[in-house]
């Protein structure tokens, strides 16, 4: 039923974004070193429990998915490089309605720019967001050159690392200063969100994530979709 609630909320809203972060979650995965293939896996094991429920798979979620899949091949297959059957993601995501054809037309489909070349170091939960996001904007501006738009998502995806740990130690800081306030051993990751709103809530969720990876704080969600509560690892 948990399932089925995020499947719905990926519908209505194309939350991509929530899939990835639950996939992170769930899986495992360490948001320092994100594991591509494995994301990738679950990614579309997720879009086939969409076509199972009978519903149409939103287009960004597609691309998405097409971009994951072209990531891990060139992990798995990194001296292969074939030329693909040019289709634009314009032409496809009208008539992409079932799983079977999704499979098949996804390593055709030509992205514009090519993001699977950028994974040559490790990758972030962070940066691999910021970059399927700046891919699917990218993708609506069909008229820009080829070569400036690589160059684009080349930038987005070289993070400031500065800045990540210095989201990580001042969230620390709240978490410390919130436990002392209200005398007890775990806080509500709500009252960690200055301002409820979706960039907000994504920027203080991914520090706690790597927070936990750290060992530094235990989170613990007892229903799905609920209140996440987060206390410090002594």
């Amino acid at each position: 039923m948990e399932e089925k609630i995020l499947l719905e909320k990926i519908i209505n809203q194309q939350s991509w974004e929530d899939l990835i972060q639950h996939i992170v979650v769930t899986e495992d995965l360490d948001p320092w070193d994100v594991n591509i293939t494995k994301l990738a896996d679950a990614f579309l094991e997720y879009i086939e429990d969409i076509e199972m429920l009978d519903f149409r798979i939103p287009a960004k979620v597609v691309l998405v998915a097409a971009i994951l899949l072209k990531m891990k091949t060139e992990i798995v297959w990194p001296t292969v490089r074939r030329r693909p059957t040019e289709y634009t993601f314009d032409e496809l995501k009208d008539d992409l309605t079932s799983f079977d054809e999704i499979k098949d037309r996804l390593h055709k489909l030509t992205l514009e720019p090519a993001p699977i070349r950028v994974v040559k170091r490790k990758v972030t939960l962070d940066e691999l967001v910021g970059a399927l996001e700046k891919a699917v904007k990218v993708q609506k501006r069909r008229k820009v050159k080829k070569r400036k738009l690589r160059r684009k998502l080349r930038k987005q995806i070289d993070v400031d690392e500065e800045d990540i740990e210095r989201r990580i130690k001042e969230l620390m800081f709240e978490i410390d200063s919130f436990l002392v306030q209200i005398g007890s051993d775990k806080v509500e990751f709500s009252k960690l969100v200055k301002d409820w709103d979706r960039d907000q809530i994504v920027k203080t969720f991914l520090p706690i994530l790597y927070l936990a990876t750290r060992g530094r704080v235990d989170t613990e969600q007892k229903e799905f979709f609920k209140e996440i509560f987060i206390s410090r690892k002594n």
